[in-house]
């Protein structure tokens, strides 16, 4: 429920939401939030052309607490990274699946690195 004077953001009822990431359709940076107090838009401003345009939606930052969609954002970007080594024929827990990535990570400063694998297929984590 909403507070009075308080507007829902489409699309905040479920599911993973993402910052957006604007592009100037003229000179290809990055346009950033803008207010226009007087006519109350929020509004792209590119720093590079001047360049403002509407924005279509209110939202300019997105802190997900939740660490499930952590995981996956990230685990989305790591399966795909072709600089990681890739290890055929490990098992992964959850799916079954037969190929992981693997990479260190440090651990407590008491336990020092340990082997991270994470499957290819559906991004699950398991230390080795």
């Amino acid at each position: 429920a909403t507070q009075p004077g308080q507007r829902r953001i489409a699309g905040t009822a479920g599911g993973s939401r993402q910052t957006p990431f604007w592009i100037c359709p003229e000179c290809g940076n990055m346009l950033h939030p803008k207010e226009d107090k007087v006519a109350r838009q929020l509004k792209k401003e590119c720093r590079n052309c001047n360049r403002e345009d509407i924005a279509e939606m209110y939202l300019v930052h997105v802190n997900d607490m939740r660490p499930e969609g952590a995981l996956t954002e990230a685990g989305a970007d790591t399966i795909t990274d072709p600089t990681l080594p890739r290890a055929q024929g490990t098992e992964c827990l959850s799916c079954g699946h037969d190929e992981a990535v693997f990479f260190q990570a440090p651990m407590k400063s008491d336990e020092g690195m340990k082997l991270i694998f994470m499957c290819t297929k559906c991004a699950y984590r398991w230390k080795q």
